[in-house]
């Protein structure tokens, strides 16, 4: 059989493919500037690239589209890519307390470092939880504070923890405490008061 040859006319030789560039970014931040790869030929003129990503786009992955935009080649072949939104660092740190022997303890709080867009912890769709290994009766020392649980959309959570140091109590607060009776005395000796519950 006779050899088929195929023509190819001046303006189909141009031919030329372009890659969108995958991108990566954490939420909140800017998205960033999208470019192109040539893979075959040589273009004329510049393509255009679109993503509908913002810095308010929740997690997930997005189109980055290709146009001719400027282009004159005639056999143009355009990929498109991907921008990849990852969740955003969220730090919650336990705030640190001191307390002496005998007091309540605290109300447990916590800081947050790492919100994107003005937003708050009103985003959480789990509020951390807050714990201490101390209680009421617990004797003087040092105590983690641990944080743990908390959930959001678009926030991957880190977690640093807290101290509650618990001070000995002074022999005055330990009278004053315990209500016991007990003779007090100025600082030149004299006794002020006989069998005291109270300062």
């Amino acid at each position: 059989a006779p050899a088929v040859m195929k023509v190819v006319t001046a303006d189909q030789a141009d031919g030329i493919t372009l890659q969108a560039d995958n991108k990566e970014m954490f939420y909140g931040d800017a998205v960033p500037s999208l470019t192109y790869s040539i893979l075959e030929g040589e273009p004329q003129g510049t393509p255009e690239l679109t993503c509908e990503a913002t810095a308010t786009s929740n997690v997930g992955t997005y189109p980055i589209k290709m146009a001719k935009g400027s282009l004159t080649n005639n056999n143009i072949t355009l990929l498109d890519g991907t921008l990849t939104i990852a969740k955003t660092p969220l730090t919650i740190t336990a705030t640190s307390f001191t307390i002496t022997q005998g007091e309540a303890l605290p109300t447990y709080t916590v800081t947050y470092d790492g919100f994107k867009n003005s937003e708050t912890e009103d985003v959480l769709i789990k509020k951390p939880t807050v714990t201490c290994t101390a209680t009421a009766t617990s004797a003087p020392g040092t105590y983690e504070i641990t944080v743990s649980g908390a959930e959001a959309t678009n926030y991957d959570m880190y977690y640093v923890a807290g101290v509650l140091t618990i001070a000995e109590a002074s022999a005055i607060q330990t009278i004053a405490g315990d209500s016991k009776r007990a003779d007090v005395y100025d600082m030149s000796g004299r006794r002020v008061r006989e069998q005291a519950t109270t300062l």
